[in-house]
């Protein structure tokens, strides 16, 4: 069999093209800088917004999140419980690997996300537990070597300090698992089809990119115990593909993707729903709650108070505690809503409210792509049909929007800005930008009835 027939997919959750060019540049790159050398670089459009548990299952069925179902961010484990194996079922027979065991290829597929518990194909499955799901190791047919390796999507989130540490000797065992794993097998049978796949490198940069860039108001300004750290794993997982491109170069041809790429997380934050709805009154629980953040912060509970927190997220109560009940967002006089799933991000997802469709004459996609880029504020505004090019779907969004430099806040009733926001993935100080350009705009505003 020729080498075009034999195929190595490497995949590398949260991949920075950026980042893996600075490494080229440096001249200290030798997997990655063979592709530009050698081989093709190509740079795609991921989903909106480019999100891991959204992308993947693209990738893997050329089929666009939502006939998934999927929407990122999950408000709880429960949540991610369910989604996860209605995904991994909807998964089933549609993958590529799947299509390939079907014309008679030998596969072997090592830790595709959705994919646990693993199904049979032709060829053997491994995959380890992840959004929220718990067990060891499983692969068809089964192995009995499984039981030490670390395989799976996510792990431990560092809140405090020490945890850091602990966070990225985990990373680290799943990487190098991942790779032994795969290496072992390929060894073992010759096999047509190979995918295996990494999420550490997505999981490091989150929580570890504050300690790197200058920009980050979070960054360390005496110590910086984790300064290049980032930089350092990228190296490593730069010499794993360097040994396979040696290794197996002859025999297969070797691809490496990602499902979307890294940067910071906007510093600055702006309502998106203020500029273009009137100030709502505040309801008092919603002045309450922004005082008690302000109490909790500067008290310097918010250490202390981090189980809690992960309890409320894992019964569903975290977010309607944080953002307020759902009615709040649609409000009959406001013109648009921004999706709060899509996160404090600069990727924005709106909705049109009610039967507010446009202005004399003017489609509301036209009034807002002209406020918008007025302010500078947008790289891009576009209808979900036309990101995609797929009609008959029915879209989370009327318009898919991208700021410049700046992050959505979807809470348009609040009264303050958390002076320190601890996301998700690591610290970022935002400052709260939003309703002071009101009067600048060329339609009136129109009340919400809060």
């Amino acid at each position: 069999m020729s080498r075009r027939e034999k195929v190595i997919i490497i995949g590398i959750d949260g991949l920075e093209p950026a980042f893996v060019e600075t490494l080229k540049e440096k001249g200290i790159s030798r997997g990655f800088a063979y592709f530009y050398e050698n081989g093709i670089v190509a740079r795609m459009r991921s989903t909106f917004p480019p999100d891991t548990v959204l992308a993947w299952p693209t990738i893997y069925t050329g089929l666009i999140h939502q006939r998934f179902g999927l929407e990122p961010e999950p408000e709880s484990i429960f949540e991610l419980q369910i989604k996860s194996l209605n995904v991994r079922r909807k998964l089933m027979g549609k993958t590529f690997w799947d299509i390939a065991s079907h014309f008679g290829k030998r596969v072997c597929v090592v830790n595709p996300i959705f994919g646990y518990p693993p199904w049979h194909v032709n060829g053997i499955m491994a995959s380890g537990p992840s959004f929220g799901l718990h067990g060891s190791p499983l692969s068809i047919p089964a192995r009995d070597d499984l039981k030490g390796y670390k395989l799976g999507t996510y792990g431990k989130t560092p809140l405090l300090l020490h945890e850091y540490k602990e966070m990225y000797n985990e990373a680290l065992k799943q990487l190098l698992d991942m790779f032994k794993l795969t290496t072992i097998l390929i060894d073992e049978e010759d096999y047509d089809l190979v995918f295996t796949a990494d999420y550490t490198l997505d999981r490091i940069q989150h929580y570890f990119w504050r300690f790197d860039n200058e920009d980050d108001p979070c960054r360390p300004k005496l110590i910086n115990p984790y300064k290049g750290l980032i930089e350092r794993y990228y190296m490593l997982i730069d010499r794993l593909v360097t040994y396979y491109v040696e290794r197996y170069g002859d025999d297969y041809t070797v691809v490496v993707l990602g499902d979307h790429g890294h940067t910071g997380r906007p510093a600055r934050l702006l309502s998106v729903e203020k500029i273009l709805n009137v100030e709502p009154r505040l309801s008092t629980i919603s002045v309450l709650r922004d005082i008690a953040y302000l109490l909790a912060f500067y008290s310097h509970m918010d250490a202390y108070a981090y189980k809690v927190i992960r309890y409320l997220q894992s019964i569903g109560k975290l977010r309607r505690i944080l953002l307020g009940n759902e009615k709040n967002f649609e409000a009959d006089g406001g013109m648009i809503k921004t999706l709060k799933q899509f996160g404090l991000k600069e990727y924005v997802g709106i909705r049109f409210c009610g039967e507010k469709k446009g202005y004399k004459g003017r489609s509301v996609s036209e009034l807002l792509t002209r406020v918008l880029s007025d302010l500078d504020m947008v790289d891009f505004i576009m209808t979900p049909k036309e990101y995609y090019g797929v009609e008959d779907v029915e879209y989370e969004a009327d318009l898919y929007l991208k700021l410049k430099g700046f992050g959505n806040y979807p809470e348009a009733n609040s009264l303050l800005a958390h002076p320190l926001h601890r996301s998700g993935s690591h610290l970022v100080a935002y400052s709260l930008l939003g309703g002071q350009r009101q009067a600048q705009l060329p339609f009136p505003m129109e009340l919400k009835d809060i």
